[in-house]
């Protein structure tokens, strides 16, 4: 697993800015070849990397047999860029606000059961516990 990130940010390095082309030479770098995965990463470079990569590799799939049709591809529609650190955009995560209340009964049953109060946020999304309708003391 470790080897296919490493090989993987080697790919990105090549069609993004070295531009060799030669990293399909060895044989064992077919198998960690993941045109999907690249794709995807090249595409967090900027938004106009963004819009060359659906305009034309993710509509031109098809055409593509094998892995060597699929570098060169690469290799040839991405513009060389300059190097700059690529920041993986991840889905932002809904914040539930909280009121006072529900953090106190969070921490007491927390505290009651010895567990950790994420723990009990996750009981209570996983079984839809209405908080208020507890009574604490």
């Amino acid at each position: 697993m470790v080897y296919y990130i490493i090989m993987l940010f080697d790919f990105i390095k090549d069609i993004l800015y070295e531009k060799k082309g030669d990293l399909l030479d060895n044989p064992d770098n077919h198998v960690e070849f993941q045109p999907y995965m690249l794709q995807r990463w090249m595409s967090m470079y900027s938004p106009d990397m963004a819009k060359i990569i659906n305009l034309t590799t993710n509509r031109l799939y098809p055409i593509y047999n094998d892995k060597n049709e699929w570098y060169k591809a690469l290799l040839t529609i991405i513009p060389k860029g300059k190097f700059k650190r690529i920041k993986y955009i991840s889905k932002q995560k809904k914040e539930v606000k909280k009121d006072d209340d529900t953090k106190r009964i969070i921490k007491i049953i927390a505290q009651n059961k010895q567990i950790s109060q994420r723990e009990v946020e996750n009981y209570i999304k996983e079984y839809n516990i209405d908080i208020k309708s507890l009574k604490l003391n």
